[in-house]
């Protein structure tokens, strides 16, 4: 089914972030990092913008943040790269079902995860305490992996249902859900528009440290100036 991405900005509040600090982020993945988001755009299929959006929002293109448990450009965590390399297996359990990667993500991911770990898809597993040291390293493997691994749970997050209005992608969903989590059952509420996932986030069983933190998060990419405004609508070019 071919799928359509929402108009941005989809709710009308500013992003938190000024359109000149944006521009320094995307400047920063543009400059040091874009060849391993051109290469994670081309494994998972998704739109390079979405890829540089999520690393620009997350970490501001710096791939050593101070968050020790979530790390690097895409900000991704322990657990979260051991669900994305279960996705690759065909093993990731998640929403109450297994998930599995479409074959040709994992044919296209195979070979540059076998740089690093070369005895990937031979019968030798990853362990998750190697593939989280690799992530949060201050190395262009580091960067190259960390970046693979958030576009391939970006990627599952794009494919889950729960994240699709008959034939439109919600991306304010799916990049709340990369801040959350996406079991959540409030994410099966019928929303019609950003405005109405942030009222249900902020009504929701979530903390209210961490209400207000994905409800900011939202507008960071969906807002007026946002990651989706400043990209989708050519304010920026990575060209």
């Amino acid at each position: 089914m071919f799928l359509r991405i929402q108009t941005f900005p989809s709710i009308g509040a500013a992003n938190p972030f000024s359109k000149d600090a944006m521009f320094s982020f995307f400047d920063r993945i543009k400059m040091n990092w874009l060849p391993y988001f051109k290469q994670a755009a081309g494994v998972t299929g998704l739109p390079v913008t979405v890829l540089v959006a999520k690393a620009a929002v997350e970490s501001g293109g710096n791939q050593k943040t101070s968050n020790p448990s979530h790390v690097g450009l895409m900000q991704i965590g322990k657990t979260t790269i051991a669900a994305c390399l279960d996705y690759l297996d065909g093993k990731m359990y998640a929403d109450g079902r297994k998930w599995a990667a479409p074959q040709q993500v994992v044919v296209r991911a195979t070979p540059i995860l076998r740089k690093f770990f070369a005895g990937y898809g031979k019968g030798e597993t990853i362990h998750a305490d190697a593939a989280f040291a690799l992530a949060a390293s201050d190395s262009p493997a580091g960067a190259e992996f960390n970046v693979l691994m958030g576009a391939i749970y970006l990627h599952f997050l794009c494919q889950h249902p729960k994240f699709i209005d008959g034939n439109i992608l919600r991306l304010d969903k799916v990049m709340s859900a990369y801040n959350t989590g996406p079991n959540y059952s409030f994410y099966k509420t019928p929303i019609a528009d950003t405005s109405g996932l942030v009222n249900v986030i902020r009504s929701s069983q979530l903390s209210a440290g961490k209400k207000d933190e994905t409800s900011r998060h939202i507008l960071k990419f969906c807002g007026q100036g946002g990651a989706f405004d400043l990209l989708f609508n050519r304010h920026y070019s990575l060209a």
